[in-house]
């Protein structure tokens, strides 16, 4: 279901179904916590008329307003990533032809929506200059891709003698990995039959198109600049994911800390902000446990992260 408008719960507070919601692949995507953190907010603050999304990212809490019902404002600095949203909220079409390592490196620099592209789908770690795949596995990708978006007979055939086996052309990707797992089972180690089988940029294109099809995002205001300029409304909850401290840098350079918790300290509006750790003065409001996507050097480890507030509620 793409509506799922707010309602009342039996306190009078507002509530949303806490469901994944649909984001463009990026670093430190909310779409599996977007939810939850608004009915966070709303247990907080009660309800309010606009969510600021500044530091928006794949757009997971900017999505999740516009289906409670909110007017969202999602701002974005990397311009790129902005451009893609936008986009894709024009129903520009998204391509999904192979992307070769030479293309990308020649454009994954670019302030364009196809270089947002790159960046979301073809980048490992939505890292710029970190092609989506390993040398030793890009064939075996290449050729799982064409036989899955593009029924090509020659990859199918390529694919099978270069494992020895007799796959046949699948009806999805769902059961090409599925006969991929049948197959392999007894030739390869487990790291090695997880990587072969995990199709990752079909993965983050179906995410891609789920944005498509959502049609509140005709609404989505979206800026491309620095996040203390933009103009706050009244009766507004601010939310910031902004860069973690300790985990993989973003790739603009440096934040400053300091200057950003002060400038949370200072704000009249009600501000939100996820992170591991806040300044004492800051309280937290909740926690979530899930799995790290952006320690630098153990993405498997479970940890929590925390939804902090500055103390304002909206008069």
């Amino acid at each position: 279901m793409n509506f799922n408008r707010r309602q009342l719960n039996l306190w009078g507070i507002p509530q949303v179904e806490e469901t994944i919601v649909p984001a463009m692949p990026y670093m430190g995507s909310k779409r599996k916590l977007a939810n939850k953190i608004l009915n966070a907010i709303y247990r907080t603050i009660g309800d309010f008329d606009r969510l600021y999304d500044l530091f928006g990212g794949g757009g997971a809490m900017s999505v999740a307003a516009l289906r409670a019902g909110h007017e969202v404002f999602y701002n974005e600095k990397n311009q790129s990533v902005a451009e893609l949203l936008r986009h894709i909220q024009s129903g520009g079409k998204l391509p999904d032809k192979w992307v070769t390592r030479e293309e990308y490196k020649e454009k994954i620099s670019g302030n364009d929506w196809f270089a947002g592209f790159l960046l979301c789908c073809w980048s490992f770690g939505q890292k710029y200059g970190s092609y989506l795949f390993g040398t030793d596995i890009e064939q075996l990708k290449r050729l799982a891709h064409n036989i899955v978006v593009d029924h090509n007979t020659d990859a199918l055939q390529e694919l099978n003698l270069l494992l020895n086996c007799e796959l046949s052309m699948p009806k999805n990707r769902f059961e090409f990995k599925e006969k991929i797992i049948t197959i392999t089972a007894n030739r390869f180690d487990l790291e090695q039959l997880e990587r072969l089988e995990q199709l990752e940029r079909l993965q983050q294109l179906e995410s891609l198109q789920q944005l498509e099809s959502l049609q509140q995002l005709e609404s989505l205001n979206i800026s491309c600049g620095d996040y203390d300029k933009i103009n706050i409304k009244g009766n507004s909850a601010i939310y910031c994911d902004p860069p973690y401290a300790d985990t993989e840098k973003y790739n603009d350079g440096g934040f400053d800390s300091g200057a950003f918790w002060q400038w949370c300290r200072d704000n009249t509006n009600p501000v939100f902000i996820s992170e591991y750790k806040a300044p004492k003065d800051f309280l937290i409001i909740a926690e979530f446990e899930h799995r790290s996507t952006l320690s630098s050097t153990n993405n498997a480890k479970i940890t929590v992260e925390k939804l902090f507030w500055n103390g304002v509620k909206n008069k």
